[in-house]
C-alpha cells in the first residue's frame, strides 16, 4: 500500500475515532449534558447510564484515532493487519457501548436514544468497513523491495 493511501485512511480513521469521542458530548449531547439525572430520593441523584456511554465512547473514540495515527507511521502490511483487526475491534466496541455494555436510557424521546446511539452505532459500522477494507487492501499484492530486479534465466 503505498503511503498517499496509508495516510489517507489513516486521517480518515483519526476523524473516525474524533467523531466517536465527541459525539455524546458536543455533537449529540447526552441527558447528563442536559442536566438530567436520576433522583434517587432524599435528595440524592446519580449519573444516568448514557453518562457512562459517553465516557466509554470517549475512551475508544481515543483508541480509534491513535490507531489511525499507527496507520500512517506504519508501512508493512504485516502491521497494518493487525491495525486493521483491532480497528475492527474498537468499531464493535463502540456498537456494543450503547446498545450492551451501558445501555442508555429506556425512554425513547430522551436525547441519548434519539441523536447518540444512532450516531455511535453508525460511527462503529463506518469503523468496520474501514477495517475491513484495509484488511484487504493490505493483502493485496505486495510492492516491489527497491533496488531489485527480476532477471528471467
Amino acid at each position: 500500500m503505498k503511503s498517499t493511501s496509508r495516510t489517507i485512511i489513516g486521517a480518515g480513521v483519526i476523524a473516525l475515532g474524533a467523531l466517536v469521542a465527541i459525539t455524546p458530548r458536543y455533537i449529540f449531547p447526552v441527558c447528563e449534558y442536559f442536566g438530567v439525572r436520576m433522583d434517587m430520593g432524599m435528595g440524592k441523584s446519580e449519573h444516568m447510564h448514557c453518562y457512562y456511554t459517553g465516557k466509554a465512547s470517549l475512551l475508544i473514540g481515543i483508541l480509534i484515532a491513535v490507531v489511525g495515527l499507527a496507520i500512517i507511521i506504519a508501512n508493512k502490511p504485516e502491521t497494518l493487519r493487525p491495525l486493521a483487526l483491532v480497528l475492527a475491534a474498537g468499531g464493535a466496541g463502540v456498537i456494543f457501548i450503547p446498545t450492551w455494555l451501558f445501555p442508555v436510557c429506556q425512554n425513547a424521546d430522551m436525547h441519548c436514544n434519539q441523536g447518540a446511539k444512532p450516531m455511535l452505532i453508525v460511527l462503529g459500522i463506518l469503523c468496520m468497513i474501514t477495517a475491513v477494507w484495509l484488511g484487504i487492501s493490505s493483502s493485496a499484492a505486495p510492492e516491489p523491495m527497491q533496488g531489485t530486479t527480476n532477471k528471467a534465466d
